[in-house]
């Protein structure tokens, strides 16, 4: 899976940090996390991290951060933006357990559903990395694909491409950019909640409930004001029962105490 992101490192913020699209789903997220978080200093590891933005973002809240992520590249163009203060390392799932095996972390973060590039069997077994990672009371927040986006699925009848419509419900490989792909797989909150055997369920959200998938953003290039304007009534109508209809939705669920 690294060589992938490997690959689109250098233009990852180009083509998805820095969009109009990227930057109001980020948002979204961010405006969860601001709501949701403790106000106080929270030790924090993140999974596939990319170039940094969260992590960037969560120490400048005040947070301790340390953040990972599978690929190299992609790691050398977060310690590029020059945070001495964050730790980027180099470290896959299955590496976290051994990694980081002598400390404990209030919440792991996981954005942009790194986690929907595992199959059933690996989550089942990385949520139990997870929760040996974690404090007492301690959290995962993740992100994770919609199985029934809305937007992609009307996008691609009007296209006329109906072998298209389902493909979220079988393995298949997203778009990392014009010339790499990355094959995924899709949860629904209902089976991400057995997953997590060591977890308790906090919460679910949509994220891009109606601010569109981001290979929408040739066509919205131009239209910032209407992205901001998705953004905002996006806010305002975030119904958790929606998160699946979603491109992407946001789980949250605290680590169970008999499993630390």
């Amino acid at each position: 899976m690294s060589a992938e992101f490997d690959a689109v490192a250098a233009d990852y913020d180009l083509h998805f940090t820095e969009t109009n699209i990227g930057k109001a789903q980020r948002a979204l997220v961010w405006n969860y996390l601001k709501k949701h978080l403790p106000s106080k200093k929270l030790r924090i590891l993140e999974v596939n991290c990319g170039t940094g933005a969260d992590a960037q973002w969560l120490h400048a809240l005040g947070h301790e951060v340390i953040a990972t992520d599978l690929s190299a590249e992609m790691i050398s163009v977060a310690k590029l933006k020059r945070s001495p203060e964050i730790s980027f390392e180099v470290a896959g799932f299955h590496d976290l357990k051994e990694k980081f095996q002598d400390q404990t972390f209030d919440l792991i973060f996981s954005n942009f559903a790194g986690l929907n590039c595992v199959s059933n069997q690996q989550l089942t077994a990385i949520q139990k990395d997870f929760s040996a990672l974690l404090k007492p009371n301690g959290k995962f927040i993740g992100l994770f694909l919609g199985e029934y986006c809305w937007q992609e699925r009307l996008y691609f009848r009007i296209k006329n491409q109906p072998e298209k419509v389902n493909r979220r419900l079988s393995e298949s490989a997203a778009n990392l950019d014009d010339r790499s792909t990355q094959l995924t797989n899709c949860f629904s909150p209902e089976a991400l909640k057995e997953l997590f055997t060591d977890f308790n369920f906090i919460r679910q959200q949509p994220i891009g409930l109606l601010v569109p998938p981001s290979y929408f953003e040739a066509q919205l290039k131009r239209w910032p004001r209407l992205v901001r304007l998705l953004q905002s009534l996006e806010s305002a109508v975030a119904i958790p029962k929606w998160a699946n209809h979603a491109d992407h939705f946001l789980m949250e669920f605290e680590v169970k105490k008999n499993c630390n």
